[in-house]
């Protein structure tokens, strides 16, 4: 018989052991947390608690030939977030406070939690009123902060919409999220100069997120970006941009210096304010400018080539000149308004009669082009024109420039087929039409080689650099740059001159060629391309979508342009 005393300890041995067993096993979890992993997890105490804020530089200031600033920066009150330390049952409360647009919200806390230890822009630009009011919430949300940083700007935005751009959230995994870095133009294109070096503050953090203190000493402070001055000048722009709106037309106007190379006008009408894009831009004013009629988004002085019309006469002229198919007094039949060939009839716009190529070129007759470059070669005169600027983009900064383009037997056959062409495409392409396509800033360049007597150094769009990787073989000998040259100055100063109308009054020498092109649906486009010499050396070329004649429609902002020149070199002198 067992004794009751051995019955009863059983029970105790058991919990003993239990007891023993637990204290080993915390004692053993212990010596692991603070011996073997203790390093481990002090460091990350010490992350949880000490946060590093990258505060981003002042971007480089943008800036015209003359010092105007296009773009600089602007202190404002920015809202941003560390997405680990969000509560995201809060993302009603913050959404709420800062007064959002929902769907660019929404996309600023995906981009959050996308890297999220780090510190990521949600909104900036905020009022007082509004920081105030997030601020007042901060202790209800952990990982938000209210900070002053810099805030870009844009001055005479809609006018520099295209060329400048905008900044935007940064979309590339190399520069922390939230960063605003270039999205579109020369904020893009000159992003890595412009951006500067970013500085770093550290904070010290409760267990919610909320800042307790600014740890002293270690702060690395933000570096500028680079300056960039522009060659262009904005009171060309402004006025050219006042020009075309006049017409009621879009359009396009580019001036440049042909002894210097250095780009004065891209205008492009209309445009579209840049500043709303940098906060983010909200649907409604989204829709607003993709719905716009005119097409805001539409560059049109680089990155839209056009059928270029009679414009393209002086580079075809001069291809006639040194293919030796004419010279100065070849005589063809009359222009009776007409040309038949191959079953066809290609009209001319008037009834012009026997003419030189001066002739020819300053009343623009079709019918002297189409009687003449039939005896030419469609390679040669595609050849000849790339020597001119045409067919390939003209410049290595401009972002999105167009190439425009020259028919050729290859282009040809891919188009139609082997022996579904013939000279009438060539016809055709003599006078600036079918396949032949160019951008407004390649009509400038064709003018300015030919006021240069094709020594037009690379084009420059930043001050003291070359923009530009193209070099110049017209090919071309002085005799015949004589000839065009004679037959623009024709255009404006005889009084059957397509341009003598618009321009033949102005009080300087000016070199022309005007164009109507058809555009196969909807009324012509309206073309002026020349040069002038005083009291500036620079080249132009306009042109008003759907305008009707170029003379009289293109003809007048560029002789508003002129004038503008004119009265600047009057308030220098």
């Amino acid at each position: 018989m067992r004794s009751s005393s051995s019955f009863n300890e059983r029970p105790y041995r058991s919990i003993m052991f239990i007891t023993i067993a637990v204290f080993l096993v915390l004692a053993g979890k212990l010596f692991e947390l603070q011996i073997v992993k203790g390093g481990y997890y002090r460091e990350l105490s010490s992350r949880n608690h000490i946060r590093s804020v990258v505060h981003p530089a002042p971007r480089g200031i943008i800036r015209d030939r003359n010092g105007v600033v296009l773009a600089d920066n602007v202190p404002a009150f920015t809202v941003s977030l560390v997405s680990v330390e969000f509560d995201s049952t809060n993302a009603m409360l913050l959404g709420n406070l800062l007064r959002m647009d929902q769907h660019i919200f929404r996309e600023r806390l995906y981009a959050a939690e996308s890297s999220p230890y780090r510190s990521t822009r949600i909104i900036s630009g905020l009022t007082v009123e509004d920081a105030g009011r997030v601020a007042d919430n901060l202790y209800r949300l952990g990982g938000v902060s209210v900070d002053i940083l810099p805030r870009r700007r844009y001055h005479n935005s809609i006018s520099f919409c295209h060329l400048v751009g905008y900044v935007g959230l940064a979309d590339s995994t190399r520069v922390f999220v939230g960063e605003l870095s270039g999205r579109t133009g020369l904020e893009r294109i000159l992003n890595q100069r412009l951006v500067g070096k970013h500085g770093v503050v550290r904070e010290v953090v409760d267990a919610h997120g909320r800042v307790v203190e600014r740890l002293q000493g270690g702060d690395v402070e933000p570096s500028p970006g680079e300056d960039i001055t522009l060659t262009l000048d904005t009171r060309l722009q402004l006025t050219a941009d006042s020009l075309i709106m006049s017409t009621g037309h879009s359009g396009a106007a580019v001036i440049l210096d042909y002894e210097t190379g250095e780009i004065l006008v891209l205008s492009s009408v209309p445009g579209f304010d840049t500043n709303q894009f940098v906060g983010g831009i909200s649907s409604d004013d989204w829709n607003r400018i993709l719905n716009h009629p005119g097409k805001p988004l539409r560059n049109r002085s680089w990155a839209t080539a056009y059928p270029p019309g009679s414009v393209y006469k002086t580079v075809s002229a001069a291809w006639l000149l040194e293919s030796g198919i004419v010279n100065e007094n070849t005589l063809p039949d009359p222009c009776y308004g007409t040309f038949h060939f191959a079953g066809s009839d290609f009209r001319c716009w008037s009834t012009h009669g026997r003419l030189n190529i001066i002739g020819a070129l300053a009343q623009s007759c079709d019918t002297y082009f189409y009687r003449t470059s039939m005896l030419g070669d469609m390679d040669e005169m595609a050849e000849f024109s790339r020597g001119y600027g045409m067919g390939a983009p003209v410049t290595e900064i401009l972002p999105g420039e167009a190439s425009g383009a020259l028919p050729t037997r290859e282009l040809l056959n891919e188009l139609f087929g082997p022996g579904g062409w013939g000279l009438g495409n060539l016809m055709i392409a003599s006078i600036g039409q079918g396949e032949v396509l160019a951008t407004p800033l390649q009509i400038a360049v064709t003018s300015a080689l030919i006021a240069s007597s094709g020594d037009l150094p690379a084009l420059s769009l930043v001050i003291g650099e070359s923009s530009s990787g193209r070099t110049w073989e017209t090919n071309t000998s002085e005799e015949t740059f004589r000839i065009v040259r004679e037959g623009m100055l024709q255009a404006v100063e005889s009084s059957r001159g397509t341009m003598h109308s618009s321009m033949g009054c102005l009080p300087v020498t000016v070199f022309g060629k005007s164009g109507t092109a058809e555009t196969g649906s909807g009324e012509d486009h309206a073309w002026v391309t020349g040069f002038i010499e005083e009291p500036q050396p620079v080249a132009f070329a306009v042109i008003i979508e759907n305008g009707g004649h170029g003379g009289v429609v293109a003809g007048p902002v560029a002789a508003g342009l002129v004038e503008k020149m004119l009265e600047i070199a009057h308030e220098t002198e």
